[in-house]
């Protein structure tokens, strides 16, 4: 019935902006990159460009700037309608995308001509696009509306513009966050992290909750802020190569942080979700291991090692790589009977991993209980012919193996004499 009016009247946009009111609910983002294409074919991405959005069955605009990256996103777009998006900026010609439908067309990626960075107007857009067509029929006369219909129009109209405030709030939200995370990433560069954290800490401010679309920016945020107070702590630490006291909150930060990066994750819908993932169980992995090695660190620690075993769950490639972890953990947090369960294993899943018969061999070391040496013995001297000869620790394993052999009388055994031992 709609389409029929539509065809009929191009004179009820009073009616239709009130069925537009109706669909507002179903909102969503459009988003793309503007790149100018050059003489040799070259791609370059546009930074600063304008986005202007039209839309073309009803009255209505919307306007949003590409980052340094040429990307943009514009959120609360209505999914109804038809829309027209024009780019311009330094540099290019000004370039438009016609016929925009959202919900088929999300992403919109604009390829412009080198320019002089002109703007257009849409009437100078549609101007355009009406040149360019043959024989459009002229719109017909509009009917009268009716005092109700025109009432019903004013409240919708009312309605549309709260809701609108409400999306140019959360755009707005949106814009400053991302522009504090890439402000973040510049002064990282620069080797400025004492900047880099304030403006990190600054850029996840941003409540995931509030829309789909904050979900990326909040957990690359925390997880690059737990990043960065990791790089910090680690260069307090390494300047007075000792753990001192300064260092430990940015490491306890560190964790907080990324554990608010994973947790928001998990909501994220991308399909390469995992891949962040696993960078963030990295993150995580190096931060606790200087807090447990360093400062005794023993609370929640139970619920912090839980991390891993999901992250052994969705990176199915390695998975001995994070039960190596959980190995390494209770090693230094002497729980030497957990390390040791741990380690074997992994060497039921590999019977040849070096870092399995290295946490092995120290911690049975570490547990002062002589009868374990000769199974130490046993273990380092393994990792010491399974490891590549330019493993830093080969050299250490091998003075603890001579030391073995000074102060206990302790050498390894050959493995055809083992007898089911290790």
């Amino acid at each position: 019935m709609i389409s029929k009016i539509l065809r009929r009247a191009a004179g009820l946009s009073v009616f239709l902006f009130t069925l537009s009111i109706a669909a507002l609910a179903q909102t969503g983002p459009i988003e793309g990159t503007v790149k100018v294409k050059a003489a040799d074919g070259t791609m370059k991405p546009v930074a600063g460009a304008l986005i202007d959005i039209y839309r073309t069955d009803i009255k209505a605009h919307w306007d949003v700037k590409t980052d340094k990256s040429g990307h943009y996103i514009r959120l609360g777009m209505p999914l109804a309608g038809t829309f027209i998006v024009v780019a311009s900026g330094p540099g290019m010609q000004p370039t438009w995308v016609n016929g925009v439908k959202i919900t088929q067309t999300p992403v919109v990626d604009i390829v412009a001509n080198p320019g002089d960075g002109a703007t257009l107007t849409l009437e100078q857009v549609m101007a355009a696009i009406n040149q360019a067509r043959s024989g459009a029929p002229a719109a017909a006369a509009q009917p009268t509306v009716s005092a109700a219909d025109r009432a019903k129009a004013e409240a919708a109209s009312k309605e549309y513009e709260s809701k609108k405030k409400e999306r140019d709030a959360l755009q707005g939200q949106l814009d400053e966050a991302i522009k504090h995370f890439n402000a973040a990433g510049e002064l990282k560069k620069a080797n400025n992290l004492q900047g880099a954290l304030a403006e990190y800490k600054l850029s996840t401010n941003i409540d995931p909750s509030k829309d789909k679309a904050f979900i990326e920016v909040a957990h690359k945020a925390n997880a690059s802020l737990a990043e960065t107070h990791y790089l910090v702590g680690a260069d307090i630490f390494n300047q007075n190569r000792k753990a001192v006291p300064e260092a430990k909150p940015h490491f306890e930060e560190g964790v907080k942080a990324i554990k608010k990066a994973i947790s928001i994750a998990g909501s994220d819908p991308s399909p390469t979700i995992n891949n962040d993932l696993i960078i963030y169980y990295n993150i995580l992995a190096k931060n606790l291991k200087l807090l447990v090695q360093y400062y005794q660190m023993t609370d929640g620690l139970d619920e912090s090692l839980q991390y891993f075993d999901k992250a052994e769950a969705i990176d199915t490639n390695n998975k001995t790589k994070w039960l190596i972890t959980k190995g390494e953990i209770y090693r230094l947090s002497y729980r030497n009977d957990e390390a040791v369960a741990t380690f074997k294993k992994v060497l039921e899943v590999d019977p040849n991993n070096a870092d399995a018969f290295y946490g092995l061999g120290l911690t049975l070391v570490s547990s002062g209980d002589k009868a374990k040496l000769q199974e130490a013995a046993n273990y380092l001297a393994d990792f010491v012919a399974k490891a590549p000869a330019s493993d830093p620790r080969v050299a250490e394993v091998k003075d603890s193996l001579q030391a073995l052999k000074n102060e206990f009388k302790v050498e390894a055994e050959k493995p055809s004499r083992r007898r089911g031992k290790p």
